[in-house]
C-alpha cells in the first residue's frame, strides 16, 4: 500500500526512466497525478487503452513515494 496525499511527490519508474509526480487526488484505491493513474495498493500504473492495471496483471510503470519528510 502506497501512503500518499493529496500534493505529496512520488517518483515513477518506467523501464528505468525515473521521473517525479505531483498527487493530484487519491480515491478508491487510485492515485492520481495528473492525467496519469496508479494503483494505490501495487504503484502500478493503469492505463485502460493499454490494458494496465491490477485487473490485467499488465503495467508499464510503477510508482512509490518518494522519501521526504512530511511537515
Amino acid at each position: 500500500m502506497i501512503d500518499v496525499r493529496v500534493g505529496d511527490i512520488v517518483t515513477r519508474d518506467l523501464a528505468g526512466c525515473i521521473m517525479d509526480f505531483k498527487v493530484s487526488e487519491v480515491q478508491d484505491g487510485v492515485i492520481h497525478c495528473g492525467s496519469w493513474t496508479f494503483d494505490q495498493e501495487s504503484g502500478a500504473e493503469i492505463d485502460e487503452d493499454l490494458g494496465w492495471g491490477p485487473k490485467t496483471g499488465r503495467t508499464g510503470s510503477f510508482i512509490k513515494a518518494k522519501e521526504e519528510p512530511r511537515v
